[in-house]
């Protein structure tokens, strides 16, 4: 019994000598560079909260520039009286009042997709309104 005891602890030690402990058994990875882990970890996660952040700070960026809806306002009623009086005034003529009626057309035309048009009247305030 006491052979295959011996026996065993021979397979095991692998040294080839009962109760002698391997080269390096003892050692592990941390053991040679003790402080090096965790800076490394604390490199590694500002790394990815500073990706993080930037992703998230982009996203929001590009959806409010191209995808969030706004609302414009244009006074077209406005427009036209003071067309109306410049012309009741003669200060401008038929040409001119046409080219000014294109102007506010195409101020409207112009305005993207992403931005919903009302009439100045309906504004009370914090709108961005549009004066051809």
């Amino acid at each position: 019994m006491k052979e295959s005891i011996a026996e065993e602890g021979m397979m095991e030690s692998g040294a080839g000598q009962t109760g002698e402990i391997p080269a390096g058994a003892g050692k592990t990875k941390q053991e040679g560079k003790p402080g090096r882990v965790l800076p490394c970890r604390l490199v590694t996660a500002l790394l990815v909260l500073g990706i993080s952040l930037a992703s998230s700070a982009a996203a929001i960026v590009v959806y409010d520039r191209y995808f969030a809806t706004r609302i414009v306002a244009v006074d077209i009623k406005g427009f036209i009286a003071a067309q109306r009086d410049l012309f009741v005034q003669g200060k401008i003529d038929d040409d001119q009042l046409r080219k000014n009626i294109e102007s506010l057309e195409k101020a409207i035309e112009s305005i993207p997709s992403n931005e919903v048009v009302i009439m100045g009247d309906a504004v009370v305030r914090n709108a961005k309104t549009i004066r051809p």
